[in-house]
């Protein structure tokens, strides 16, 4: 977007705060009519609340009442909170005061159930009050044949006076204390059989009253409750409060919309002109930013030639440090690469990507573009990055070109997975080549899938102690149509950007558990994220782990190290999901990268499977063989078991032996097969 448009548009943002000012006197009358009928609406919700509670203690001491009033006024009530729930002023400009008022809508419907609950225990606790009335004055009307009647005339007497001095000062204790009392009271019998009778039915109504009156105690209580007018307050109060903020915000916005008529055409253009500038610099590293980059291709008159610069495995670098150490990585990479002055070349410095640098310049005799890429490679090791006295010097790997499109012909050469480095792009690279056996692989595979020719594959892991096979890991095969079958490892790629992954994995984890039930012994399926994160894939486990009972006891999961750490919410639910069948779980390809041992222990999983790259190279490389002996002792530490993996001679296998891991496999051991080893 050119400038002059940028201030064209200014100078119509400033008049439109003008015509902004003229609409301001219409939203401010509809607002006042807002707030005034809500505050109106809120004073007949409490006004109804005071009612319902009259009618309440009406009920409660007069014998007949009428309960549709009670019905009628909690409807009241009720209309008039979901109005104020469903009123758009509310839902839309006051979140607080719609929590508040919800939270006093719960609340009334707890006291609308006690009303209920109390409705039904007061007819009980009414009826019988008026039956002990009764049988009393009948009882007393026959007069005591005797001084022991008389004072069991006076006995119930003083309960039915204590039942009453108790309903009304609502004394569930007193009531409780008469227990005894009409205990005693019921094991007397009278010999006239009408005063028995009155004395029994005395008694009932004394256990009718004894049962009911703590309940009607509580939902009393629970009706009278504070909290509910309390809560009631509260949204009024809430609204006044957020009404206040939008009543000062509307003072402001007047003031506002003056003020920024004046000063929006020259603050705009201000910031306007600065952002002109920063949209081409990266705001972390101050680099010019992709922006310039392309800007800069397009506008030059001379040939020129790219460098580009890529931090290895820096998402591993993110986790294992933390993504603010991640940041001061890239700033002193980029602060580094600013240092390599090509005098006299026209230089300039992008961040291209996430971890991605550009060198853009012109060649020349004296600077060729491989000396210039060479020179860029052995900067770092010649003078390493030190962050808070650490060398976090990081590994990188630089691809150039010289031919036109600079920047996608780099980016191809640096994604061509050469063994050199630095890596020049240049025709020979034959990435077209490259590009169209992808296309044939992904024909092949899904050709595979059709045709049913993707099947399982066991690689026994042997116990180190036994030297017998302890359990056997499933690898998939794709049997090609002259009858060869090839490591499913080269299409892994090609499965995953033709979105066939996920149905090839469905395929393999449902015929090896169909062999799996067939078998003894346990066997490890491998999963990647895809997996995991996919609800078909999970639920498929899910119905051949229920299909097949007991089955996850004998199966383990192995999943990447790098996978677990990256996505670690969902590996952990999936984790705790499997588990439940008794499955087990194992890291995949531990060593690779930044080894995070904190969120290994978090995960809680039952196996390590080392490395093969560093497995390979014990027999040779002293340093493998220090960090797999630091592995070993961290898991034993943690008492997780340990797998060797890609365990090809005889020295590997010793080596591995004395460094006291658990099991291991290769083809040392035992080449994959279509099934399982038999049990010897």
């Amino acid at each position: 977007m050119k400038l002059s448009f940028k201030l064209i548009l200014t100078v119509i943002l400033g008049l439109s705060a003008l015509s902004a000012l003229f609409l301001f006197k219409s939203f401010s009358n509809r607002y006042f009519v807002h707030r005034n009928a809500i505050e109106l609406s809120f004073k007949e919700i409490e006004t109804a609340h005071k009612r319902l509670d009259y009618q309440i203690l009406h009920n409660t001491f007069f014998l007949y009442t009428n309960q549709d009033d009670v019905n009628r006024k909690i409807a009241l009530i009720d209309r008039k909170i979901d109005a104020l729930l469903r009123n758009p002023h509310i839902a839309d400009g006051h979140p607080e005061t719609l929590g508040q008022l919800r939270t006093h809508a719960e609340a009334f419907d707890v006291k609308v159930q006690a009303i209920y609950d109390f409705q039904t225990v007061n007819t009980v606790i009414k009826n019988s009050t008026a039956a002990i009335l009764a049988l009393q004055n009948r009882l007393f009307a026959l007069k005591a044949a005797n001084a022991a009647e008389q004072e069991l005339f006076r006995e119930i007497s003083r309960i039915s006076g204590a039942i009453l001095l108790a309903k009304n000062g609502m004394d569930a204790q007193l009531i409780a204390s008469l227990n005894a009392s009409i205990t005693s009271l019921s094991k007397n019998r009278l010999n006239d059989p009408l005063k028995n009778d009155l004395l029994e039915r005395s008694i009932a109504h004394f256990r009718v009253i004894e049962e009911y009156f703590p309940r009607y105690v509580r939902h009393l209580e629970e009706i009278n409750d504070p909290q509910v007018i309390r809560s009631l307050h509260r949204s009024n109060e809430t609204f006044l409060n957020e009404s206040d903020s939008e009543l000062q915000l509307i003072n402001y916005f007047s003031y506002l919309l003056v003020a920024l008529f004046i000063i929006s055409i020259g603050l705009i253009t201000f910031f306007l002109i600065r952002s002109e500038k920063e949209a081409r610099r990266d705001p972390l590293t101050r680099l010019r930013n992709r922006k310039a980059y392309e800007e800069k291709i397009r506008h030059a008159s001379r040939k020129l030639s790219l460098i580009l610069i890529n931090i290895n495995k820096f998402k591993h670098y993110n986790d294992f440090y933390g993504v603010q150490e991640g940041d001061r990585l890239l700033i002193e990479t980029a602060r580094r690469i600013k240092t390599m002055g090509f005098a006299g070349n026209h230089v300039s410095y992008y961040r291209l990507g996430a971890d991605d640098f550009g060198i853009l310049f012109e060649e020349s005799p004296l600077l060729p573009l491989e000396e210039a890429a060479k020179s860029v490679l052995h900067l770092f090791p010649r003078e390493p990055i030190v962050i808070d006295g650490e060398v976090r010097t990081p590994s990188i790997t630089v691809a150039a070109s010289n031919i036109a499109p600079l920047l996608e012909n780099a980016d191809m050469a640096l994604k061509s997975k050469q063994q050199h480095n630095p890596i020049f792009y240049h025709e020979g690279l034959n990435l077209r080549q490259v590009i169209e056996e992808n296309v044939t692989k992904a024909k092949e595979l899904r050709e595979a899938l059709e045709e049913d020719r993707v099947i399982p594959y066991f690689q026994p892991i042997v116990a180190l102690s036994s030297g017998m096979a302890a359990k056997h890991e499933v690898l998939a095969r794709i049997v090609m149509k002259d009858g060869e079958v090839r490591s499913i490892y080269p299409y892994l790629h090609v499965a995953k950007e033709s979105r066939l992954y996920n149905p090839l994995s469905r395929i393999i984890i449902s015929k090896s558990f169909a062999i799996i039930a067939s078998r003894t012994g346990n066997f490890s399926i491998n999963l990647s994220i895809d997996d995991i994160e996919n609800n078909e894939t999970v639920e498929l486990i899910t119905q051949l782990l229920e299909k097949h009972e007991g089955i996850g006891k004998r199966i383990i999961f192995e999943i990447l190290e790098s996978e677990a750490i990256e996505r670690y919410e969902g590996t952990l639910e999936f984790i705790a999901h499997v588990r439940r069948y008794g499955c087990r779980i194992a890291i995949d390809d531990f060593g690779s990268g930044y080894s995070n041992f904190a969120r290994i222990l978090n995960l809680a999983v039952d196996i390590i499977k080392i490395d093969g790259s560093l497995i390979r190279h014990l027999d040779n490389d002293s340093k493998a063989v220090t960090i797999v002996q630091t592995i070993v002792n961290f898991t034993r530490a943690a008492s997780i078991e340990t797998v060797a993996e890609f365990v090809h001679n005889e020295a590997v296998a010793q080596i591995v032996r004395s460094l006291g891991i658990d099991a291991a496999q290769g083809f040392y051991f035992y080449e994959p097969s279509p099934l399982p080893l038999s049990p010897e």
